[in-house]
């Protein structure tokens, strides 16, 4: 039997499902099952498992629960609850104090946010609600695997789903039987071609390359369709690498031209007769530009913290009963965009959890320090069945702040003769070496960090001013052991199942826990506390997420407990 997916990523087969699963294309599912039965993940067991379900639910269709809200004829209606197998009972267990007055909260009607510290069973919770009425609801959150698990704990009345879902069912017709457009992706190099850019001086010190300027275009386009925003505008087209320090005037000419191919290249984008392709953050913008209605008599919006402004604009223009739930502490993605809805938003009512199920008193005291840090009184309680410690330990799992670092823990266990994990792969570290190598044989790369930039001696110089500090780790990384040892160690990383340790950025481990945790000694490099105006509070709200990770014992450097005492 030939393997059609043989050489994709299981993110690739975790895509090709999803699109699939919202298409109804039975025959895509079997393929990936086919493919699947070879991988010996735990990833892909998991997704064995749901393609399945989805396979054999699918044989035997249910008929719809009642009470589904008729959207207007020009609206788009969300998608029917996926056909699930039958039996989603309640919980076993009874909710503690603070899951009721969530319910309570609930069951009273109107808006609702769930501040949930970390550990503390924001998605049980929402399983409680879920069970707590018979009402229609629709559950979104943005990750496949998180959906997955929904789908088995939530009763049937209730469609769980990311944003992306949503919006690929709700795409018309003419888009959505054309895989390639749906799906597809154009690289800066492709655009470059496509709109036959040339070389471009924009004044003496700043010449971009046709993928350079691709890029800014590109770049450009997804802050657009990643907003609120109806129309584009300057306020859309970043400011990466070189142009940080740009003169104000070259910034204008940079702007005019990045707007103009946007506005171009969306045109393009969302006809649906020209072949550009919309990718998935071009059909989630199309899907609110729409301005869709969303079937459900309630929606439970997972991770709020963290919610991109085109989905919650989306939301926001609901009639369905809104419940928010997330931990406004751990928005630590607003570099992307991200809004943190848990402070944004006014909701009609509000509930905390406060007590982690995760771990410990002991780490939970120090999670509350930097909780204070952030100026909130109310205290994260640890659980008192749970034995934790913050000392020195034998981890399983290393936290960073920055992917140089993640590098150099992950040449530390190779030296120790450990086989390393990197969660989330080696995709973006690759890259960036990568581009080291382009800017040292004196080409450009697309490399957001290095945009603009033709050698990499200007990428040295940079770092050390005060716009390139960022880039101060990763530079002296490179510096000292060279880009192609580099490359050498991130190749020798394997599968999380084989690994003895895990290695992960904060960032990449946000919504995961492993039993023992050590953090590596670049966290809060602001220095809390001495600096005039405090501690940087996304220095804090990182370092709070990689603390609350571990649920035996973590292990922080004493520079870096001294900045919190």
């Amino acid at each position: 039997m030939s393997r059609q997916y043989a050489s994709w990523s299981i993110v690739q087969l975790e895509e090709e499902f999803e699109r699939a699963q919202d298409g109804g294309d039975r025959a895509a599912v079997e393929r990936v099952v086919s493919e699947l039965g070879f991988r010996t993940t735990a990833k892909a067991r998991s997704l064995l498992q749901a393609a399945e379900r989805f396979l054999g639910a699918a044989e035997k269709p249910r008929s719809e629960p009642g009470g589904v809200a008729k959207p207007s004829p020009n609206a788009k209606a969300g998608p029917a609850p996926r056909p699930r197998p039958a039996g989603n009972g309640k919980p076993s267990r009874k909710p503690t104090v603070e899951q009721q007055h969530a319910i309570d909260q609930f069951q009273r009607g109107g808006s609702v946010k769930i501040n949930a510290y970390a550990g503390t069973g924001k998605t049980s919770t929402l399983e409680f609600l879920a069970h707590s009425t018979s009402r229609r609801g629709q559950y979104i959150a943005f990750n496949r695997s998180i959906v997955r698990d929904a789908e088995e704990k939530f009763p049937n009345t209730v469609n769980c789903a990311t944003s992306h879902s949503l919006a690929f069912k709700a795409t018309p017709s003419a888009y959505r039987n054309n895989t390639e457009k749906m799906t597809g992706k154009v690289n800066a190099n492709q655009l470059a071609e496509m709109l036959n850019l040339k070389r471009w001086s924009v004044d003496g010190r700043h010449v971009l390359q046709p993928r350079s300027q691709g890029y800014l275009i590109l770049d450009t386009l997804r802050r657009y369709m990643q907003s609120a925003d109806a129309e584009l505008t300057a306020l859309h087209v970043p400011r990466h690498g070189s142009l940080l320090a740009a003169p104000e005037a070259t910034m204008r000419a940079v702007t005019e031209f990045a707007l103009h191919g946007a506005k171009h290249v969306w045109s393009r984008m969302s006809s649906a007769s020209d072949a550009m392709p919309l990718g998935h953050d071009g059909y989630l913008k199309l899907w609110a530009l729409s301005n869709p209605k969303i079937a459900a008599d309630f929606i439970l919006l997972d991770e709020a913290q963290d919610t991109n402004p085109v989905v919650l604009d989306v939301l926001r223009k609901q009639p369905a009963q809104m419940v928010y739930v997330g931990d406004k502490y751990q928005q630590i993605y607003e570099w992307r965009g991200a809004v943190n809805a848990m402070e944004k938003i006014a909701t009609q009512g509000e509930t905390y959890l406060t007590t982690s199920f995760r771990f410990g008193p002991a780490i939970a005291e120090w999670a509350s320090k930097l909780l204070l840090l952030l100026g909130e009184m109310r205290p994260l309680k640890g659980n008192a069945a749970v034995k934790s410690r913050v000392g020195s330990v034998e981890p399983r799992t290393i936290l960073a702040r920055t992917n140089a670092t993640t590098i150099a823990a992950i040449i530390e266990c190779l030296d120790e003769g450990k086989k390393p994990h990197l969660v989330g792969g080696t995709d973006e570290l690759m890259d960036m070496l990568r581009g080291v190598q382009d800017l040292k044989e004196g080409r450009q790369s697309t490399v957001p960090d290095f945009f603009g930039f033709n050698k990499w001696e200007e990428i040295v110089e940079f770092a050390k001013g005060g716009e390139g500090d960022h880039l101060m780790s990763f530079v002296n990384l490179v510096e000292s052991r060279g880009e192609r040892q580099l490359m050498w160690a991130l190749n020798r990383t394997v599968d999380e199942e084989r690994s003895d340790l895990t290695i992960s950025t904060a960032h990449k481990a946000k919504g995961r826990e492993w039993s023992t945790v050590r953090l590596m000694d670049d966290f809060l490099r602001s220095q809390p506390g001495k600096q005039p105006s405090g501690p940087d509070p996304a220095e804090v709200r990182l370092f709070y997420v990689a603390l609350t990770r571990a649920k035996e014992a973590v292990e922080v450097p004493p520079t870096v407990l001294s900045l919190v005492r």
